[in-house]
């Protein structure tokens, strides 16, 4: 029986971010890059992240998987609208329109610059859990949250094609459709959360809670406003 502890699961986070910078697919590589080239959003990343890992250890009720599906899923909460905005190659009028759904009426540029930070730390502790999940052979959840990922980037699409129609006034001819695509995402969802981790090939790892871990985290991350919010995690 292998025990993880929350050190344990960091530093493998923490090598997985240097494994990811040196190379492989694109977009990890170019956030991990971009994450280690910035020490002070590297710390960042590395005090919020060690929050969630100390909290997947702590949730003793819960087997560990669990806990680190939970991470990834609110991952993909928090890169929705840099996906969507790359995805679907927003730009201009409609890029700004976009932000001010979630950030006001800031400056669009200081908007743009805050996603942008948010979406490089979030996607870095996106690429750390789902490495994570592959250390422990949780290849049922990676399935499930690629479908999920799908699932939700197609769900935010349509949600913020809508608001920006009705920001002026025009018909949006698929808003029929959003209640349907988002029961799709809930499902998975709750799939993924709620999975029978039996019958995954885990059988070897057991987490162990820390005295740190055990002591309630005051910190919050701060949820995504807008469809879906994030957990705690």
């Amino acid at each position: 029986m292998l025990y993880i502890t929350s050190t344990r699961l960091m530093r493998e986070s923490e090598q997985a971010v240097q494994a990811h910078a040196s190379g492989g697919d694109e977009i990890p590589q170019r956030v991990c890059s971009q994450l280690l080239a910035n020490p002070p959003r590297y710390s960042e990343w590395h005090a919020q992240h060690e929050i969630k890992m100390r909290r997947v250890i702590a949730r003793r009720r819960d087997p560990l998987i669990v806990g680190l599906r939970t991470v990834a899923i609110g991952q993909v909460h928090r890169t929705a609208v840099v996906n969507y905005l790359r995805l679907n190659r927003i730009s201009g009028a409609a890029r700004d329109q976009t932000l001010a759904l979630f950030h006001g009426v800031s400056d669009p540029r200081d908007a743009a610059l805050a996603e942008h930070r948010g979406y490089v730390v979030a996607a870095s502790t996106q690429v750390c859990a789902h490495d994570l999940l592959d250390l422990v052979g949780d290849r049922d959840g990676l399935d499930l949250l690629r479908q999920y990922q799908l699932a939700y980037d197609q769900y935010f699409a349509i949600f913020c094609d809508r608001a920006r129609a009705r920001q002026v006034g025009e018909t949006f001819l698929l808003d029929s459709l959003l209640p349907e695509v988002k029961a799709v995402a809930d499902r998975l969802r709750l799939r993924i959360v709620s999975a029978d981790v039996r019958r995954t090939a885990i059988g070897g790892f057991r987490s162990v809670p820390t005295s740190a871990a055990l002591v309630e985290v005051a910190a919050s991350d701060t949820g995504r406003r807008g469809p879906l919010r994030a957990s705690s995690f």
